[in-house]
């Protein structure tokens, strides 16, 4: 693991070359929401910066105001049009105005505002990388299936044609774009994680107490597979084990959530604490003994990373093309399929694990494979060679 995968012509790169990048999100690119891409693109940027290039972001926002924390690189905001098939005019004269150096950076996929850059730049003879963040795996493209593969043909196919190079965050992702079009732009890098980031706790003694199971993300039922967690539990708990669930994060899936608790009868073992950020988020990760994500569909999680930067042993779905880093540090438990059978059976090993106090040399190591395989730096330079290519 760890090698960056270019499917393609060698991309050359001389050190001392500094670049204009320009990151283009729809949203702030602010770091505190639930929104990942978002938060990716925000230390894409800031690594980058850092690193001494020159850095834009542009957010095409629902709204002019400034509601994000202070940051080390510019950022323009541009209103998003009711009709997504039009760009706002301050937007259409910005990309008018870039010069032939700059690269843009799109991050996000099945937006109609990017396909309109996208033919902007083209014009403008601006090359683009486009990372589609999860959007192009198999479970995502299941999900209005008809009206995705109808866009892909008369849209995004266009886009990633004219792209100087398409990044894909994980082995699903881009073993399923080989089928999905024939390109040679691919390019595989994963998400990273800052580690300054991650405080370091007290740990608390949890000798003779029951395993706290534990997530954080999105409360989106069918792309994070919550309710296939939620019944895997049901079916550990009926199995005479004790545990709760802690679910940190909220969306517009949590009523059906709470009331599937309800149905299952586990409404007073599982705790919904909302949306989460900064120290509040990271103290209550750091009370969970397992994490868990049994996504069908992602890129590639920040809140795994998260995780596993706090000494985390993780349960996670080969969806979340993490699994191939846990194997090889031996550092999580990685699910081979993902159903509420599995899941039961795997938080069943877990809780072995926790009674005889043999997680913690698991979390260690998960830490090590963080801070190895996933710096920002390690990527941002990674994608600088991608951009210079």
């Amino acid at each position: 693991m760890g090698n960056q995968i270019i499917l393609g012509k060698k991309l050359p790169y001389t050190k001392n070359n500094l670049m204009q990048i320009i990151h283009l999100v729809l949203g702030k690119g602010n770091p505190d929401r639930m929104n990942g891409v978002n938060k990716v693109a925000y230390q894409l940027a800031t690594t980058q910066t850092d690193m001494g290039h020159d850095v834009h972001l542009w957010g095409i926002a629902n709204s002019m105001t400034r509601n994000y924390p202070d940051r080390n690189f510019k950022t323009t905001l541009f209103l998003q049009l009711k009709n997504k098939l039009k760009l706002d005019k301050a937007l259409v004269a910005a990309i008018n105005e870039l010069n032939s150096d700059v690269i843009v950076h799109i991050h996000g996929s099945f937006i109609p505002e990017f396909y309109q850059v996208a033919k902007l730049l083209n014009r403008q003879e601006i090359g683009y990388i486009y990372t589609p963040h999860g959007a192009l795996t198999e479970g995502a493209m299941m999900k209005n299936n008809f009206m995705k593969k109808l866009y892909f043909k008369l849209f995004e196919s266009a886009l990633i044609k004219r792209a100087k190079a398409m990044q894909l965050l994980g082995v699903q992702e881009l073993a399923f774009t080989e089928n999905l079009i024939n390109t040679n732009n691919k390019c595989l890098i994963p998400n990273g994680q800052d580690m300054s980031t991650i405080p370091s706790f007290v740990k608390k003694d949890r000798t003779g107490k029951s395993i706290i199971f534990g997530f954080c993300g999105r409360i989106a039922t069918f792309h994070k597979g919550l309710d296939m967690m939620l019944q895997g539990f049901k079916l550990f708990i009926e199995k005479g084990n004790l545990g709760t669930l802690e679910l940190i994060g909220d969306g517009s899936d949590r009523p059906e959530m709470e009331s599937l608790c309800k149905e299952l009868g586990i409404e007073d073992l599982v705790t919904f604490h909302g949306a989460k950020f900064g120290d509040e988020k990271y103290e209550l990760i750091a009370g969970f003994d397992v994490f868990l994500h049994t996504s069908r569909m992602e890129g590639f999680p920040t809140a795994v990373l998260e995780a596993a930067a706090m000494e985390k042993v993780c349960i996670t779905s080969e969806a979340t093309n993490i699994n191939d880093y846990f194997r090889t540090f031996d550092s999580g438990l990685p699910m081979e399929k993902n159903g509420i059978p599995e899941i039961a059976a795997m938080m069943e090993t877990a809780e072995k694990l926790f009674q005889n106090n043999d997680l913690e040399p698991i979390g260690k190591r998960a830490r090590k494979m963080v801070e190895e395989e996933f710096s920002w730096t390690k990527v941002a330079q990674q994608l600088i060679d991608v951009y210079a290519g």
